[in-house]
């Protein structure tokens, strides 16, 4: 330890902890120091987990050391780290401990024991910051570094660890490992030992492997349960080993639930596929993503069968389909392979899917994506229910497929009950058990090759739909984007990656010439869910738990350990822990607006439900399965649909015609005056005392009241004739409105008027257009009006986005330019592609935990290369400038930065930027690739910043962005008008 340079090492405590931070310093490397460290942390009680990643500082010269090799949780109470989280300094009005002090206490520990008190100390004694301000220490403990023991101590090491990680061990541990190893009563360590040294990969594991494969051992079988079997523990370590780095947290937890899963499978996309739990296929049989296929090819054909026991001549049409790519195969084959978790839904959902879609919606890849998403809602996948069977057309007594079986006869291919069997071409039987399980009696006289390889049969009878080879490669890229065509929406299909998957695991589907032959030879009833292999797979011996129904929400973790996290809702990641890319560019603004948005959260941003293109067109082009769930799209006003207010006049009018026609004004004043016609006439008055005469001599007598000799004056007339007329019957007015006119009417015609009544009324053709639809409404309510349609959209009760049609036609022009370009399309519909993907870490320096989600990653030549979508609008920038301008745009918003730090925490080799102009109908797309000096440009701005954020943290100061006065001085441009102005004057 001599030969090499002190290290001085802090763990700094989580606040929430309330322990305190921890130095140690000592001649030796860094890996070592920091292993003697985390020894001595849980040695004295404390958990690593209370504590931040160790990191090295410059070497302190103070006089108030502790000593070398010894764990110091008071050195923090005197000093303390500067502004660049490297240098020591004293903390100001913080009392050192005398020397005189120390000095006492080292005498007075002898030889481990405290001369004034008598208490024998262990190890060391630490008296230093304690109330007498004074430490000293013994001698140190004596260990072993774990990766120099053997093989067995090393795995029984990290098993005493109870899930830390061990680098050393003590005198005590050591003797507790040889126990283990000695117990021979102990069935599950001893089976664990066996298991490990049976498992190559395990032996030639490095220390930290070890400890993450006995870590998952436990997790999966609790030392405190079942004993696992060896044969099964060895099948878990290997399928462990087999397994890439990022999938094995996955593969545990479907252990532990039971799933004795031989790999995990993922889609297209890069999720994961599932087939971990039971469906309806029979549970020894491998179901994946080729698999799958198949049964999407047998679900496209139109005939009805038993979906669980095929007919041979249907498989041969569907392997047909498959082989040549026929659609609405291949269009169905792209979108679900691109479903999370599709593997877990049973063969009948998948029929049942398919065969319930609309005729053409294969041709809509946004349109298949969400009739997928709606209805494949199957809850329990081991049991389809009879709605589904029947959905999936399944017909258990396989009439419907008879004459496809007659035609295949009088091909001359063989069909069990149809075609004869000859003395020349004797057809080997086969009993069907159910289940998917099938007698075998009668196959024992197979043909040899010459090199003695069986020859491979395919059934024309009842066939399953999977194959089986529990050791074989799957192949998710059976279905790549052809690169010619990786400008256009749909997805095409790679002929030869199909073909190249087939032939390596199942030569009866590559080569359908010779399989025709060996059918026509040796033509057999055949498991289509398992084509036969020279090694059948490893029965499983541990029985599997039953598997309850899924819950249909995953619940996420309150806290998010380091790690890569995939489907992480948006809520969900943005209240996670962890300091994310955009905090780091709050507190780029300055730090005390970072503690107003993100500590004392004084400063309050809602999100606004006001349309973000940028985001309508990262949902488009990356994730258009979650449109419905985040924007709500103006519906398409159908056809017949009122919309203005004349298309309402013209309803009314129509409406209005249709009507029996009522009587007019014109018309009741006719009747009226023809009945006023059939009255007498009343006698004139006269307007001369001989006209009133006249009319005086018509009266009848008895209303000739003046006596003879009496003068007959022309009031004494008319006052006769006027009592005359008041006998006659009135006559019926005929002025006012119709309305008027038929209360007269009704006085000599009340039927006419009640017949009158009984006709409808016609709809008022004035008034504002709510008053119109209203009018509409009372008399055919099943008219739909616009109005109401964007009203209900507008209420948006789901909370949403609202997107007009103008502006979802420019998202839609804005996708379809990202597809058409040559580059950007392809990344952005490349199926290996992961979109908004959670990477949770610890910052080295620090020790402050960060979070990332790039838009996309994806792995191309071993390169992990990550993507940022991102809208911009440069219509006015002219072409010579556009690069510069890109270059701001990526500087000033600091995307260079949250590249930086994606590449640091998501592992990422090389990063690049989508950039799509939105101005409407100027759809350009430039795909800009950040260089190697622009990454670390924007590594070192964001290590920066995150100890500007850490210091800030330690010491509770959030400094504004200005905290001097200054001179604000002239610029170049300002001083060379200054010159000029100057001369000119």
């Amino acid at each position: 330890m001599s030969g090499t340079n002190p290290v001085f090492l802090v763990r700094k405590a989580k606040k929430s902890s309330g322990q305190k931070d921890a130095v140690l310093w000592c001649s030796d490397d860094f890996e070592a120091a920091n292993a003697t460290l985390d020894y001595l942390l849980i040695k004295s009680g404390a958990k690593l987990k209370d504590y931040f990643k160790a990191v090295a500082t410059n070497f302190p010269v103070v006089n108030d050391l502790p000593p070398e090799g010894e764990l110091s949780l008071t050195f923090c109470d005197f000093y303390q780290l500067g502004r660049d989280n490297m240098t020591w300094a004293q903390i100001p009005g913080v009392t050192l401990p005398s020397s005189e002090a120390v000095a006492a206490a080292s005498q007075r520990i002898v030889d481990g024991v405290d001369t004034e008190t008598g208490e024998v100390l262990e190890d060391h004694t630490e008296t230093f910051g304690n109330e007498e301000g004074v430490k000293t220490s013994g001698s140190s403990p004596e260990l072993t570094v774990v990766a120099t023991m053997p093989f067995r101590h090393r795995v029984l090491a990290q098993l005493i660890g109870e899930g830390e990680y061990l680098y050393h061990v003590d005198t005590e541990q050591k003797k507790a490992i040889r126990e283990l190893e000695m117990d021979t009563d102990n069935s599950y360590v001893q089976n664990l030992l066996l298991a490990a040294e049976n498992v190559q990969e395990f032996k030639k594991a490095i220390e930290h492997d070890i400890h993450k494969a006995v870590k998952a051992v436990v997790t999966v079988f609790p030392i405190d349960g079942r004993i696992p079997e060896l044969a099964l523990l060895i099948r878990f370590l290997k399928t462990w080993f087999d397994t890439e780095y990022i999938d094995r947290g996955l593969l545990v937890k479907e252990w532990a639930k039971g799933n004795r899963v031989s790999q995990i499978q993922r889609t297209t996309s890069g999720t994961n596929a599932g087939g971990g739990i039971k469906t309806d296929r029979h549970p020894e049989l491998n179901h994946d993503l080729n698999s799958l296929d198949i049964e999407i090819a047998l679900a496209t054909l139109p005939m009805d069968f038993n979906i669980y026991e095929c007919p041979g001549s249907v498989y041969r049409r569907a392997k047909e389909i498959f082989q040549k790519k026929e659609s609405p195969f291949k269009e169905w084959s792209v979108a679900l392979r691109e479903t999370p978790g599709i593997l877990d839904y049973s063969r009948a959902a998948i029929f049942a899917l398919i065969r319930g879609a609309g005729e053409n919606v294969h041709h809509f890849p946004v349109s298949l994506r969400r009739y997928i998403n709606a209805n494949l809602t199957e809850s329990n996948h081991e049991k389809p229910t009879a709605e589904t069977l029947s959905a999936a057309r399944h017909v258990p007594e396989k009439d419907a497929v008879e004459e496809i079986d007659r035609l295949d006869a009088e091909r001359g291919e063989f069909v069990e009950g149809i075609s004869e069997p000859t003395e020349t071409s004797a057809q080997p039987q086969v009993g069907n058990l159910g289940g998917g399980i099938f007698s075998i009696e009668g196959l024992m006289g197979e043909t040899a090759s010459n090199e003695g390889e069986k020859t491979e049969v395919e059934a024309t009878s009842d066939v399953q739909v999977q194959e089986t080879d529990g050791d074989e490669e799957q192949d998710t890229d059976a279905l790549q984007t052809d690169e010619s065509d990786a400008g256009t929406v749909e997805e095409t299909v790679s002929v030869e990656s199909a073909a190249d998957i087939l032939a390596a695991g199942a030569p009866s589907l590559a080569n359908p010439e010779q399989d025709d032959v060996n059918q026509n030879s040796d033509s057999v009833s055949q498991n289509i869910d398992s084509v036969s292999h020279s090694e059948p797979e490893v029965q499983q011996t541990e029985p599997e738990a039953q598997q309850d129904e899924p819950d249909p929400e995953q619940a996420w973790p309150e806290y998010f350990e380091p790690g890569r996290y995939e489907a992480v809702p948006n809520d969900v990641y943005h209240a996670a822990n962890g300091i994310s890319s955009t905090m780091v560019k709050d507190a780029r603004v300055s730090l005390m607006y970072y503690d107003g948005r993100h500590v004392s959260k004084t400063i309050k941003k809602e999100r606004s439900k006001v349309l973000d293109m940028g985001n309508l067109v990262h949902a488009l082009a990356l994730q258009p399965e979650i449109l419905d769930e985040e924007f709500s799209i103006e519906p398409v006003i159908p056809e017949g649909v009122l919309t203005t207010t004349a298309t309402i006049r013209a309803v009314i009018d129509d409406y209005n015609n249709s009507l029996p026609a009522l009587l007019s004004a014109d018309d009741i004043k006719r009747f009226i005056e023809e009945y006023n016609a059939t009255l007498p006439a009343q006698v004139p008055l006269g307007a001369s005392l001989e006209e009133t005469g006249h009319s005086y001599m018509e009266l009848p007598e008895e209303f000739q009241r003046i006596d003879d000799g009496q003068k007959q004056t022309a009031a004494a007339m008319k006052a006769c004739i006027k009592e005359y007329n008041a006998t006659l019957p009135a006559q019926v007015k005929t002025s006012g409105s119709r309305d008027a006119l038929l209360d007269q009417l009704a006085i000599i015609n009340p039927d006419l008027v009640a017949q009158e009544a009984q006709k409808p009324q016609p709809l008022k053709v004035s008034g504002t257009k709510a008053d119109l639809i209203q009018a509409v409404k009372a008399v055919k309510p099943e008219l739909v009006f616009a109005d109401e349609l964007l009203d209900a959209w507008r209420e948006n009760p789901g909370d949403k986005i609202l997107v007009t049609r103008q502006q979802y036609a420019t998202a839609l022009a804005i996708q379809s330019a990202l597809y058409a370009h040559p580059e950007a399309g392809k990344l952005l519909q490349n199926p290996t592609r992961a979109v908004e993907v959670s990477y949770f870490g610890i910052d080295d320096d620090t020790g402050l935990e960060i979070r990332v989600r790039p838009d996309v990653e994806l792995e191309y030549e071993g390169l992990r290369i990550g993507f940022d979508l991102k809208t911009i609008s440069m219509w006015d920038v002219k072409e010579d400038s556009l690069k510069s301008r890109l270059h701001r745009e990526i500087t000033m918003r600091d995307y260079h930065l949250s590249a930086g730090m994606y590449c640091n925490v998501a592992d990422l080799d090389k990063f690049a930027w989508i950039f799509v102009n939105k101005d409407e109908g100027y759809h350009w797309v430039a795909v800009v690739w950040a260089s190697e000096s622009l990454l670390e440009l924007g590594k070192l701005e964001y290590r920066q910043t995150i100890r500007a954020i850490a210091n800030a943290m330690d010491t509770g100061e959030w400094p504004a962005p200005i905290t001097e006065d200054y001179t604000d001085e002239l610029n170049d441009y300002d001083l060379r008008r200054l010159d000029v102005l100057r001369e000119m004057a």
